[in-house]
């Protein structure tokens, strides 16, 4: 049975280079169908009234761990770090997700529809991520694979008296594992019966089918998995990227996307030291691809309208900021041609705000992800935050 909605009037964001106003948006079966300044309502067919209001594609943060660390748990619910070996690419975080669970909720009501899921960062290889709807559907499995270099594996595994326990082991370890790959796709072209399980996952990396996302804060971590992977021929993102407006020349230059934040926590770690609220607007102009991230639970989901908000305070353009958290995530993500914009033939996952997003007083009125609409403001309880 055909499932007809349509979102009448609003402020419309596409993010498609153009602002419309008292459009209709026509969506059937999950995808807009059409973008039209007129039409006769069907018959049976869903409408919301957005007059007055603002209308945005799906937001989407690119890298949080929902679902891998619940809210209000403690070791029941935390399954993203598998710390006992510092290279574990053959973990995947769908298998660790509970989508139960609160964070999910709130990335509805929050009007994010879209999370990049991902292991932690207490490896050097910690794993598989998965871009998902905030509903569960699953987009891209595997997303990516998670790496990490700087204070986190050093942590864990000085603590164990094990390699790495410096800078120098993290970039021996994620370098060994890479040559161990290009190994073993050589034995494979001679054995066509050779396995391994764990290393099976690094081949896509090296035959391009998804990137490595590499958790680098400092300048001299960005700068190494930049050597690295420039090495082996291999793709990548900068994770947090504190430090990349000290070298947002060199990552505009190599053409490496970034994932920015949190920014809004405190510096509770040396490699935060130089963590500043301009480095948005030093990436927007030195032409840097870059999105906001939560790195939920670090900080709530809706932070990330608020990581924007202060951004735009520091300089960085209010069009930038919307993108950061829409079609820049969905390019770095790879799923461009499905999210990130109000678009015919895209997914209809669509926010409606009583406000514009950049105004702190802002609330989701609707959020609808693939056409239906899963959430409806009504009154301060229904607010997971």
């Amino acid at each position: 049975m055909e499932e007809l909605l349509i979102i009448k009037g609003g402020k419309i964001f596409t993010m498609e280079g153009s602002l419309l106003t008292g459009e209709y948006i026509v969506i059937k079966n999950g995808k807009i169908v059409d973008i039209t300044g007129s039409m006769e309502i069907p018959k049976g067919a869903q409408v919301i009234d957005a007059e007055g209001k603002y209308v945005y594609p799906g937001f989407i943060d690119i890298h949080t761990h929902t679902g891998l660390w619940e809210e209000g748990v403690n070791i029941e619910g935390s399954d993203g770090n598998e710390m006992v070996d510092p290279v574990t690419p053959h973990v995947r975080a769908v298998d660790g997700i509970n989508f139960h669970d609160d964070g999910f909720k709130e990335a509805i009501s929050s009007g994010l529809t879209t999370l990049n899921i991902m292991p932690g960062s207490g490896n050097v290889i910690g794993g598989q991520g998965v871009a998902t709807k905030s509903t569960g559907d699953i987009l891209l499995n595997p997303s990516g694979i998670k790496m990490a270099l700087g204070e986190n594996p050093k942590r864990v595994y000085s603590a164990q008296k094990k390699t790495p326990s410096t800078r120098l082991g993290n970039a021996f370890i994620m370098r060994k594992a890479l040559q161990d790959t290009l190994n073993y796709i050589q034995k494979k072209k001679k054995d066509k019966h050779h396995f391994d399980f764990k290393l099976e996952p690094l081949v896509g990396l090296f035959e391009g089918k998804y990137p490595a996302k590499i958790h680098s804060h400092r300048e001299d971590d960005i700068l190494t998995a930049l050597r690295i992977m420039k090495e082996y021929g291999i793709r990548f993102t900068v994770e947090h990227s504190t430090e990349g407006h000290l070298i947002a020349d060199i990552l505009a230059k190599e053409g490496i996307p970034c994932a920015l934040g949190p920014v809004l926590t405190t510096r509770v770690k040396q490699e935060l030291k130089f963590r500043t609220p301009e480095t948005a607007r030093i990436y927007e102009e030195k032409g840097v691809l870059f999105a906001f991230t939560t790195d939920f639970p670090v900080i709530p989901h809706y932070g990330i309208f608020y990581s924007a908000q202060m951004a735009v305070r520091q300089g960085l353009s209010t069009d930038m900021a919307l993108k950061a958290m829409t079609i820049n995530s969905a390019k770095i993500l790879g799923l461009d041609d499905r999210i990130g914009s109000i678009k015919k033939g895209k997914d209809a996952d669509i926010v409606i705000t009583d406000r514009e997003v950049l105004d702190p007083k802002f609330k989701v009125l609707f959020t609808v992800v693939n056409g239906k609409v899963v959430y409806e403001h009504k009154s301060r309880e229904d607010l997971y935050i």
